[in-house]
């Protein structure tokens, strides 16, 4: 049987493997279901499924953020009430977090459709990178919080704080997401 991935908006993705210029194999996920699909993931690859929404195969990666510096990011996210919509994403040394603009107002729709859009709303999200901690001591767990800034000068990661523990990172920025304050934070 042929592998099959389903995001999270409910698409169906179809792996499949190409031949690059040089020979080598490549591998590449599509909606189509059309012969030669693969049967499953070659050994030393996983399927990665982007903020929004896009399915890939990537080499495995060695794990340099733990589940509890992640866990600590999810907690820190759910306490604050400005942001309804978020992914924490990990690769490699970064944690980042997304969010996302509720752009359906239920109540506006009526009341037999309501239960219906917020069940359904995070297929239709779209997920902007907003706060990422860069790990940059390994040994001794250091971090640093970067924003990214939208300003067409820049349009990049900026660093808005100094080495500190993941801990107080969290405290000190997460609460400002969802807010103009957040976009006040010096560099």
């Amino acid at each position: 049987m042929a592998f099959q991935y389903t995001n999270r908006k409910d698409q169906i993705y179809y792996l499949y493997q190409g031949i690059t210029k040089t020979g080598k194999p490549k591998y590449f996920f599509s909606t189509k279901n059309k012969s030669g699909q693969l049967e499953g993931i070659p050994d030393g690859f996983e399927v990665y499924e982007n903020p929004n929404a896009q399915v890939f195969l990537i080499k495995k990666e060695m794990q340099l953020i733990t589940d509890l510096e992640k866990q600590i990011v999810l907690s820190a996210l759910k306490k604050n009430k400005d942001i309804d919509y978020f992914i924490v994403d990990v690769r490699k040394n970064y944690i980042t977090i997304y969010t996302a603009n509720n752009v359906f107002d239920p109540d506006d729709y009526p009341a037999y459709m309501q239960e219906q859009i917020l069940r359904n709303m995070h297929k239709f999200l779209n997920y902007m990178e907003e706060l990422r901690f860069g790990l940059v001591d390994a040994n001794n767990r250091y971090f640093v919080a970067e924003r990214f800034c939208y300003r067409v000068s820049i349009d990049d990661w900026i660093m808005i704080s100094t080495p500190d523990r993941l801990n107080n990172l969290v405290d000190q920025f997460v609460s400002h997401l969802g807010k103009d304050s957040f976009y006040e934070i010096p560099y």
